[in-house]
């Protein structure tokens, strides 16, 4: 489940500021402090002086030891990988090592990163006269899964050490505003995948057996998703952690926090990274549902992820009610037919009738509290059974490009449905089902 500011649109384009990169890097927000361009590629090694380097030196000396431990990292050489760390901070190096182990278990096809040259460097003092903090995009795709690159925050400082740069610290950043908030899974100690088409899932080590569960729930959620949308992703990220960390205070629903949410992966859209473009979604289950999520959740989930690119200016009532649709479709599948019959005569006789105007946006689950999301199911049931699901999906993707005014979205109804709200709120308090 996932809101309007979780859903950046993908033909959207985001300029680099607090409210792009709280969102790339989930817990963290940035300041910008104001700077010109930097160097290009240079050798790691520089002749040490008895004064601190300049920025021109930093940018390139780090840029030259981020690309040589992506390489290690994607070529499994961890001694590699770890040549660049500073070798008199042992708790960053044994993170190092964590993180290394666990992005390989991931499957990467790609990685890369890059200093973003957007943000001022910080004085490090504590790490000596030459130690910088910078703003670091690390970008990886995960093989089978991701069609692009995907973008997360990064906060390291350097420093030169007798002639050569070093990565000293990785959370010194005084930008930062609470690390302990949201961590990437692989952040968060040694994990284990289960690997099923169109799906990776990761969970804390220990726990396989409830990552290959989750692989396998997945599997006839993926195909209904795909039939209904006619939408889908190479794969779909799945994080089942247990530690609190993994999912952003944020994520919630009605007040409450989410089971999961769908959360957009972010790539730059410029090379100066200053502009951003959704390119697919991960899903992200709250730690206390994660051994409870089952084919349902992750069917509805999988289903904002497949819509994500779309754009973010969709009512909520369709965004949620069309998830609800995916999910109660796989459920008659699964012998839940007599419940969500039952489900469909209860909203039709006690709430569907106080229908006055579609759900509002910001009071979508004050109006109907827990009914909220059944409402909006039989208002996407109703348009699918009168309209059929092709109309259906080309009204979604006119309305996720918004803009979201009332004005447009009215404009938008009538080209997709030939009517209007009002006429559509009489229609839906005569529908008594699909035929």
């Amino acid at each position: 489940m996932t809101t309007s500011a979780e859903r950046p649109g993908p033909h959207r384009l985001w300029i680099a500021g607090v409210a792009v990169l709280a969102v790339l890097a989930a817990a963290v927000t940035w300041f910008v402090v104001g700077r010109g361009d930097s160097g290009a590629d240079v050798p790691a090694a520089v002749p040490t002086t008895t004064e601190p380097p300049s920025e021109e030196q930093l940018l390139a000396g780090a840029e030259a030891v981020l690309k040589a431990r992506a390489s290690a990292l994607l070529a499994s050489r961890l001694p590699q990988y770890l040549q660049y760390v500073d070798p008199e901070n042992q708790q960053l190096r044994q993170r190092d090592q964590q993180v290394f182990a666990n992005l390989r278990k991931l499957g990467l096809s790609r990685l890369s990163y890059q200093v973003d040259t957007n943000w001022a460097p910080e004085v490090q003092a504590q790490h000596g006269p030459s130690a910088r903090a910078l703003r670091v995009l690390m970008q990886l795709q995960i093989a089978g899964i991701d069609s692009a690159p995907r973008a997360t925050s990064l906060g390291y400082t350097f420093a030169e050490r007798d002639g050569r740069w070093l990565l000293v610290d990785d959370d010194d950043l005084a930008a930062e505003t609470d690390l302990s908030a949201y961590r990437e899974p692989w952040d968060l100690g040694a994990i284990e995948v289960a690997r099923r088409p169109g799906v990776l899932v990761v969970v804390p080590a220990g726990e396989r057996p409830n990552a290959e569960r989750l692989a396998r729930e997945a599997q006839p959620a993926i195909p209904i998703v795909r039939s209904i949308t006619r939408r889908a992703q190479a794969g779909t990220l799945v994080v089942a952690m247990a530690d609190s960390r993994s999912m952003s205070g944020e994520w919630r629903t009605g007040g409450h926090p989410a089971a999961a949410v769908a959360v957009p992966n972010f790539a730059p859209a410029n090379p100066e990274a200053s502009e951003f473009k959704v390119t697919g979604s991960r899903v992200v289950i709250n730690p206390e549902q994660r051994t409870r999520a089952d084919r349902l959740l992750l069917a509805h989930e999988f289903t904002h992820a497949a819509m994500e690119p779309l754009g973010d200016r969709a009512p909520i009532w369709l965004v949620e009610g069309f998830a609800m649709y995916v999910e109660n479709k796989l459920a008659a599948r699964d012998e839940y037919q007599d419940e969500i019959d039952d489900q469909r005569r209860q909203l039709l006789r006690d709430k569907i009738p106080a229908l006055v105007v579609l759900p509002i946006d910001g009071v979508f689950h004050g109006d109907y509290d827990e009914d909220s999301y059944g409402v909006a199911w039989i208002i996407v049931e109703y348009l699918v059974s009168k309209y059929g699901q092709a109309k259906v999906n080309a009204l979604y993707a006119d309305l996720a490009h918004g803009p979201d005014a009332p004005a447009v979205r009215e404009q938008v109804l009538r080209k997709h449905l030939k009517v209007g709200e009002t006429a559509l709120v009489a229609a839906l308090k005569k529908y008594d089902g699909p035929g």
